[in-house]
């Protein structure tokens, strides 16, 4: 069985899908099918479809990592694919590119499947986890749109909420190491602009509790998956000077499987 949980699996996994597909299809039809987007959206097929060939450059890296193995067999087939891929004609017909992932290409990748497997070590998080990021995402971004807040702040909180949700929707391409890229930004942009948040605290409060417990969530759904330490051991609350050590009301949270406690 391949294990998904691996860029290498990930990258099969999507493949598979997309040869499983009839040669007769656009291949707009094929990638929207395959990366669940609708047909008529060619601006999000594409930029998914970049990000699949993206994932496979991440593939390569990480092969390329491994010691004491004949690199040059494990990616021999990857010219191949990335022709299957590109270049992205959404109107032709699929089956010239689906012949380029013959059951040679496929297997080939498989193995650098199980290569990684060795070295890669990620759980799925759940449709329900999913759902529940997706919800505080929306609440927050309603919570933002409502508001009456300033200008600057208001776009740079929209900005965030926007780079969250893209990695969200990028999760079966890429995995938690997406979501965890993109809350790393929010932190960032947490620290960086401490006073404005005090004073949104101040005005407009529904908007630093969502945010608080949409960065405590994804924190700890990415800290479990990756089996990695939070991010943070404090609420956003603290970062912005809201609350001292002594405080706690912390929002509530998921330790990491197997991981040292935050």
């Amino acid at each position: 069985m391949i294990d998904i949980n691996n860029p290498a699996g990930r990258y099969y996994e999507i493949l598979r899908k997309a040869k499983s597909k009839g040669d007769d299809l656009k291949v707009r039809q094929v990638w929207a099918q395959v990366l669940d987007e609708d047909e008529s959206d060619d601006s999000t097929i594409t930029r998914k479809v970049i990000e699949v060939y993206q994932l496979g450059e991440e593939v390569k890296r990480l092969i390329g990592m491994n010691e004491g193995v004949n690199k040059e067999l494990y990616l021999s087939s990857f010219p191949q694919i990335e022709r299957a891929i590109f270049p992205l004609q959404l109107n032709t017909t699929w089956k010239a590119q689906k012949q380029q992932l013959n059951d040679g290409v496929m297997t080939r990748l498989q193995f650098c499947s199980e290569l990684l497997s060795s070295i890669y070590n990620e759980e799925q998080l759940k449709d329900e986890d999913l759902a529940q990021v997706t919800k505080l995402i929306d609440e927050l971004f309603s919570a933002v749109l409502s508001s009456s807040l300033d200008g600057g702040i208001r776009i740079t909180l929209l900005e965030e909420i926007e780079r969250l949700r893209t990695a969200l929707s990028m999760y079966k391409i890429n995995g938690a190491k997406g979501l965890k890229q993109s809350l790393q930004s929010t932190i960032g942009m947490v620290v960086t602009n401490q006073g404005e948040l005090s004073s949104v605290a101040a005005s407009e409060p529904d908007v630093i509790e969502r945010l608080g417990k949409l960065i405590d969530k994804v924190d700890s759904f990415t800290a479990k998956v990756l089996k990695v330490h939070k991010a943070l051991t404090k609420p956003v609350q603290f970062l912005i000077g809201l609350v001292t050590d002594n405080d706690d009301s912390s929002p509530e949270s998921i330790e990491p499987e197997g991981g040292a406690e935050p």
